[in-house]
Order: structure tokens, then C-alpha cells, then sequence
């Protein structure tokens, strides 16, 4: 695409998206964070609009500049959305780390980002002390989001210092969507996580793209519990309501007692269900309130047998909208659509904007019915991810020059066009919802040659 030529995304970073939405959406309520404890807080358009000022005004004081890398180490709360969206108004560029990391996982990925600075709470503070004592990194100063402060040098509260800072941006660095917004580095169990890095454009692509796969409006409301620091909760969830003027729900932690009741509560009509949570709730006790919810959709990733499906599906009135995707590819690129017929267990069709195919090891296309990797084709740094940070090499392995990627899952489509996921039980789930915290283990659908083997629905 020439310089002259524009797109959907128009040219649009995200910190003009965020002045937009403040003006178009004022006072409609934007967020609503819901704490373990019950606390909630809400903010409107235009105050997260400021909010995210302050947050970015914060990060320019403590030195953060353009192409900065700023790391998070939290739970879903308010100051993720704040740190998000404030590091990619000044060009810096988040470091978001799995919550459920220990030491040496989050040392590593300190290191090999070569984040300067840390947004974390109490409860992981000790273990970032003994990272600065005993691992080389580059990070200089950390800001904790409790009240109560260590008497430690390089150590000072997020919330203060941000309440200090005006709701007008100081720092406005020029900006373009093929700038860097974030670094989200993969785990897996047979090699260290890679650094997916993802720009302005992939995001802004990913409002538009989830809310079109959902038919998102802005009178709606999206729930979820998925973890801030995963893709599907950034890319599925939080910029799908944002593109959308729609209001964004995220809630602190999956709590299979209090989850239908949120749903209840806060009105919501799209929420995300992986095996756990729907396994979960269906060990609850049954309530004669357990249809009267708004939900239209059940966005579902991962495993999941059909008798649990239907149960699901039947006991608490709800659909399920499944989809296909990882943290490579941004967003669920092989999905249902909302007009179409669901044919379970089948994760549906390639997405608009995308190509896919099933090819053997020699990477030859293969005809219907035939088993093998599932391949998507993107536009590197837009529909897809941009590269592996400082990782050429693992890049090359995955990515073809003309935009096809590997994923490494396999699977096959049938004559209709309708791909359906297998996964050997031997790979590593580097990029899925697994990758988290959440670890349900489905029953498998099974392509009609094979005896043996494992075929998911969804993520």
C-alpha cells in the first residue's frame, strides 16, 4: 500500500482513538472494574480519557520516552487499562507479564524486553526485589499501585504520582500505526516465551475485527474475567468495546460462585467462557434465575464436548460463538458468524481480511478432509503480528515471506469450507487461553479416519 492510500484503520494510532472516543462518548460509562473484594469503580469515555493522560504524563516524569519498554506485572484492574493505553500515547511500549509467573520466568522476560521501569503491586514486590538483587536487568525504577510503600529506594506509588499529573497530555511524540504498542511474550513448556510484538495498527484491527465478529454496538455491554495480560482479553474483549462506544466490564478474577451474578448485574450481553468456567458454573447449584441475563453471545474458546455444550447452552439459555486463534495472529481469525448455522465441533470459517489452509510437511496445500498444520496468511504488523522481538530467527521459522503463517496446531476443513482443530497431546500450548491460568482439559472431537488422536473446538 502506497503512503497516498488508506485503510480501515485510516492512519489512526491509538492515542488518536482515545481522543475521539472522548469526545464522541463523554460521559457514557467506558469501564467498570470490579475488585475480588466487591470494590467497583467506574469511569466514563472522557474520564478514562484523562485518566489515561495522567497515567501517560506519570511515565514521561519518571524519564519513559517514545520506544520505551514499560513492564506489568498485575491483576485485572483499573491501572492496567491506565498503563496500557497511557505508555502507547507517548510512544513507550508495554511489557505485560502472566500474573501467575514466578521469579525466573518474570526475570527473563525483564531481561530480554529490556524494560526500564515496572508497574506491580504489593504482592509481587518481594519477588522483584530479589530479581534486582540477583538478575542483570535494565529496570530502574518500580511503581507499586498499593497505598502502602516498602522504604526502598526506586520505589513510588502509581497512584500518587498519577494523581499529581494533569488530564491533558504533556508529551505528544509524533506517532504511527506501524509503531510498536506492546510486547506479549508467549509461554510454553518446551522453549523460553517469545515476544510477540504488536503494534498500534494490530490493535486498532483488532477493535474493528472482534466487534464486527460479534456485531458489537455501542449500547452493549462486554463482560470478562479472561486475565488483562492475555491477548484474547486485550484483543477480543477490551478493544472490541472501546472500537465499539460500548461499555467494557473487567473483573478481577474468575469466581465460579460470583460470575452468573456479575453477568446478572451488570447487564451484560456479551461475555467469554473457556471449558473451566463453563464446568465450573455447571456444578452450581441450579437457580430459577438462571436464564434471566441480557447475554446474546458466549464468545467460547478451547475444548469442550458436546453433551457439556448442550447442557451448558440449554441450562442457562445462552449460544456459544466459537473461534480460532493465538497470540500471533491477534485476533480469532478462523470463527462462527453470527448469521451463519453453528455446526459443532467445528471452529467455523476464516474471518475477513485473512486466508487459511491446512498443508502437509512438505508444505503443500491439502484437498478437504485431510489432516494437517493450519495456516493462516496476514498482513505482517496489521492483520498479523509484526515480528518476535529480537528473535529473526524464530520468526523466519513461523512466518513466509508473502504473509503465511505457521501456527504449529493442526487440523483439517471439510467440503464446506468449515475448518475443525486437532492438537497432538505432545504440543505445547504456547499462545492459548491455557497459557494463563486456566487449564480445562476437554473431550475431543475425532475425524472420522482416525482411532486415536485429539481434535479441539476453538482456542
Amino acid at each position: 500500500m502506497d503512503r497516498g492510500a488508506m485503510d480501515i484503520i485510516g492512519g489512526q494510532h491509538l492515542r488518536q482513538m482515545w481522543d475521539d472516543l472522548a469526545d464522541v462518548y463523554g460521559h457514557k460509562t467506558a469501564l467498570i472494574c470490579e475488585s475480588s473484594g466487591g470494590v467497583v469503580n467506574r469511569y466514563s469515555y472522557l474520564e478514562l480519557n484523562q485518566e489515561i493522560n495522567r497515567t501517560a504524563n506519570l511515565f514521561y516524569t519518571l524519564g519513559i520516552r517514545k520506544g520505551d519498554k514499560v513492564a506489568l506485572h498485575l491483576d485485572n484492574c483499573p491501572e492496567f487499562i491506565f498503563c496500557w493505553f497511557g505508555l502507547a500515547k507517548i510512544g513507550a511500549i508495554m511489557v505485560p507479564i502472566n500474573a501467575r509467573l514466578l521469579r525466573e520466568e518474570s526475570a527473563w522476560i525483564l531481561q530480554n524486553s529490556q524494560a526500564c521501569l515496572l508497574v506491580t503491586s504489593a504482592q509481587f514486590y518481594p519477588m522483584y526485589q530479589q530479581i534486582q538483587q540477583e538478575d542483570a536487568t535494565q529496570l530502574r525504577h518500580i511503581c507499586l499501585t498499593d497505598v502502602a510503600l516498602p522504604a526502598d529506594d526506586g520505589v513510588s506509588s502509581f497512584t500518587q504520582l498519577k494523581n499529581q499529573q494533569p488530564a491533558t497530555l504533556c508529551y505528544a511524540p509524533p506517532l504511527s500505526t506501524d509503531d510498536t504498542a506492546e510486547i506479549l511474550f508467549t509461554s510454553g513448556t518446551t522453549s523460553r516465551p517469545k515476544g510477540v510484538v504488536i503494534t498500534h495498527y494490530n490493535l486498532r484491527f483488532a477493535g474493528y475485527y472482534s466487534a464486527w465478529q460479534c456485531a458489537l454496538r455501542d449500547d452493549e455491554v462486554y463482560l470478562t474475567v479472561m486475565p488483562a495480560f492475555h491477548i484474547d482479553c486485550q484483543c477480543t474483549a477490551a478493544m472490541a468495546a472501546f472500537s465499539a462506544g460500548a461499555t467494557f466490564v473487567l473483573v478481577e478474577k474468575y469466581s465460579a460462585r460470583a460470575f452468573w451474578g456479575q453477568v446478572q448485574k451488570y447487564r451484560a450481553t456479551i461475555t467469554e467462557c473457556i471449558p473451566m468456567i463453563i464446568r465450573t458454573l455447571m456444578v452450581q447449584p441450579p437457580s430459577a434465575n438462571d436464564r434471566q441475563h441480557r447475554l446474546r453471545e458466549v464468545m467460547f474458546y478451547l475444548n469442550l464436548s458436546e453433551q457439556e455444550k448442550d447442557a451448558f447452552c440449554e441450562r442457562f439459555g445462552v449460544r456459544l460463538l466459537t473461534s480460532y486463534g493465538m497470540t500471533e495472529t491477534i485476533v480469532g481469525i478462523i470463527g462462527d458468524r453470527l448469521g451463519d448455522k453453528r455446526r459443532w465441533p467445528s471452529i467455523g470459517r476464516a474471518g475477513f481480511c485473512y486466508e487459511a489452509e491446512i498443508r502437509d510437511d512438505h508444505n503443500r496445500p491439502l484437498p478437504a478432509g485431510e489432516i494437517g498444520e493450519i495456516c493462516i496468511k496476514g498482513v505482517l504488523g496489521k492483520t498479523i503480528f509484526k515480528e518476535y522481538f529480537l528473535n529473526p530467527k524464530a520468526t523466519a521459522k513461523v512466518l513466509e515471506a508473502d504473509g503465511w503463517l505457521h501456527t504449529g496446531d493442526t487440523g483439517y476443513r471439510d467440503e464446506e469450507g468449515l475448518f475443525l482443530f486437532r492438537r497432538s497431546p505432545l504440543q505445547y500450548d504456547q499462545t492459548r487461553w491455557r497459557e494463563c491460568l486456566l487449564r480445562g482439559a476437554g473431550k475431543y472431537h475425532r475425524h472420522p479416519s482416525e482411532n486415536s488422536g485429539h481434535r479441539g473446538c476453538g482456542y
